[in-house]
């Protein structure tokens, strides 16, 4: 429940750990409010993503009125194009000359690991900035922002192979992404009153596709002077993460990136959801189950179905955001 009216918390002997762990032991409930006899008691499981209470409990919150959810953009494109400016031959798409499928780890693993330096590099250098001399006094904002949602946490997802290298490759691929949260309504007027988390969740990804879009320019500058085999720089992506660069306007080319991201995510969460219900509609039209079995099945079904429209809110909400801000 969004209104928790009791807390609880495992009551065993002091060190014993071990109890709790296998779930052994009594629970001690402490009332946050005064509860009435016969009432439904709610506990807060604490806040967390849609997939991530549904792992753990088996259940997605109910969206009542407002609340903090989660998705992930990808970092980078499936396939880049490392010359967009140039029309390819037959001959070098078939060479595979011209692109870098990014959702093979081998090509991927690098640059995240350059994304992450590059944005604890800006995060320091923003840190100094703003304990510096400028003596101007910090000031102090309050938010119920989560705090797991201020730091860069890349995590990578199974998804199709893209079309242009699924022969070659056909097998399932991950694809490094970034969470992002915000809050999000139960209607299009509440979800428009937080307009200023929107752009505070885009304002905490954007060093890391800043820093993104500096490793794709660097590849495709190599490409272009035929040394492919040369190293991306990370000291060029931590100027552009901080914004130090100003030869280049890395907010436009990260922007772009989030957009393009936003885009390709919804169309993978859109094919799961055509999956998940073709799935659902074979098992229980070709496999004879017991009612037990396709009473679990349409549920997981519908749990699943809850975690992406959840997922496709926050996103649709970022999209809209990021056209206020073209």
């Amino acid at each position: 429940s969004e209104e928790p009216n009791v807390s609880w918390q495992w009551h065993v002997g002091e060190g014993d750990e071990e109890k709790i762990k296998a779930g052994r032991g009594d629970i001690a409930v402490t009332t946050l409010k005064d509860v009435k006899k016969g009432e439904e008691l709610y506990k807060c499981y604490g806040w967390g993503p849609a997939w991530d209470i549904a792992t753990n409990y088996g259940f997605v919150p109910r969206l009542q009125k407002e609340r903090w959810e989660c998705s992930v953009i990808p970092l980078f494109p499936a396939v880049l194009d490392l010359a967009p400016d140039k029309i390819a031959t037959p001959n070098q798409i078939s060479k595979d000359e011209t692109s870098l499928d990014l959702l093979l780890e081998s090509n991927y693993g690098v640059l995240v690991k350059a994304v992450q330096a590059a944005v604890e590099a800006a995060n320091e250098i923003e840190a100094r900035q703003k304990s510096g001399g400028s003596g101007n006094k910090r000031e102090d904002q309050t938010t119920d922002r989560p705090s797991q949602l201020d730091r860069l946490e890349v995590v990578s997802l199974f998804r199709p192979p893209p079309a242009l290298t699924a022969n070659d490759f056909p097998f399932a691929r991950r694809q490094p992404c970034v969470v992002v949260g915000t809050k999000i309504g139960v209607s299009d007027q509440i979800t428009s009153s937080n307009q200023q988390y929107h752009r505070e969740a885009l304002k905490k990804v954007l060093p890391a596709y800043r820093a993104a879009a500096s490793a794709i320019a660097q590849l495709r500058l190599n490409h272009k002077n035929g040394d492919s085999s040369s190293s991306i720089q990370a000291s060029q992506m931590a100027m552009a993460a901080a914004s130090l660069d100003k030869g280049t306007d890395w907010d436009e080319a990260a922007l772009k990136l989030i957009r393009l991201g936003i885009n390709d995510r919804i169309q993978t969460i859109k094919g799961d959801g055509i999956a998940a219900s073709t799935w659902l509609a074979k098992s229980t039209t070709v496999r004879r189950l017991d009612e037990i079995s396709l009473q679990h099945r349409q549920f997981r079904a519908d749990m699943s179905s809850d975690i992406r429209e959840a997922e496709l809110n926050v996103l649709h909400t970022l999209y809209n955001e990021l056209n206020t801000l073209a």
